[in-house]
């Protein structure tokens, strides 16, 4: 029986995906703000949309680079027990190596 055993729950992690995504998606929005500001002739409203683009992008940028880094850090261990349940394993996924279980 293989048990893979989550740091974090999904709905946590599916949070943190949706920020990015909405910041991407704020950014856009907000670039075509700024385009339209720059059509129109406002000057002032195309460099305050000019700032919230480049924040909303590099807000995005951070939280996906901070999601990369926290899946990064999850521990991958597969606990491992071929045919018998009282002993459990733990199994390297990159060399597949078995040693005992350790809680």
């Amino acid at each position: 029986m293989v048990e893979k055993r989550p740091s974090t729950s999904s709905w946590s992690r599916a949070v943190a995906n949706m920020l990015g995504v909405v910041l991407i998606f704020a950014g856009i929005a907000t670039a075509g703000g700024l385009i339209a500001a720059l059509a129109g002739g406002f000057e002032g409203w195309a460099i305050v949309a000019g700032i919230a683009v480049i924040v909303l992008f590099s807000g995005a940028f951070l939280a996906v680079r901070d999601g990369a880094r926290r899946r990064r850090l999850e521990s991958n261990a597969v606990v491992y027990a071929p045919d018998n349940t009282d002993e459990l394993f733990d199994v390297d996924p990159n060399t597949g190596e078995r040693t005992p279980h350790r809680d």
